[in-house]
């Protein structure tokens, strides 16, 4: 590995970290909230660390690479944005 490459993975490891914090410091609302904001911050987490997974040690040219990232960032926001529709049904009076 490059340097480059080097600094990408670190940077991965950091948005993972990232992922993991902000799902930590949500509200304490629990049960789909809680499943939809995992899913969700830990696939946008782990989509860069995939891509360069799928750079790197697979050799995927770049334009699928590319493709399948954004696929699974776009999964990640659905999760998340399944998660905030929950906490707003739970906060409806």
């Amino acid at each position: 590995m490059d340097a480059l490459q080097i600094v990408s993975l670190a940077l991965d490891v950091l948005l993972i970290v990232a992922a993991v914090i902000a799902y930590l410091a949500r509200p304490q609302i629990g049960g789909a909230l809680a499943k939809g904001l995992l899913i969700g911050v830990m696939v946008l987490g782990l989509a860069h660390l995939i891509e360069t997974i799928m750079f790197v040690v697979l050799q995927i040219n770049d334009d699928l690479n590319e493709v399948i990232h954004r696929l699974l960032v776009a999964a990640g926001f659905i999760f998340v944005i399944w998660g905030f529709t929950k906490m707003r049904e739970a906060l409806k009076w």
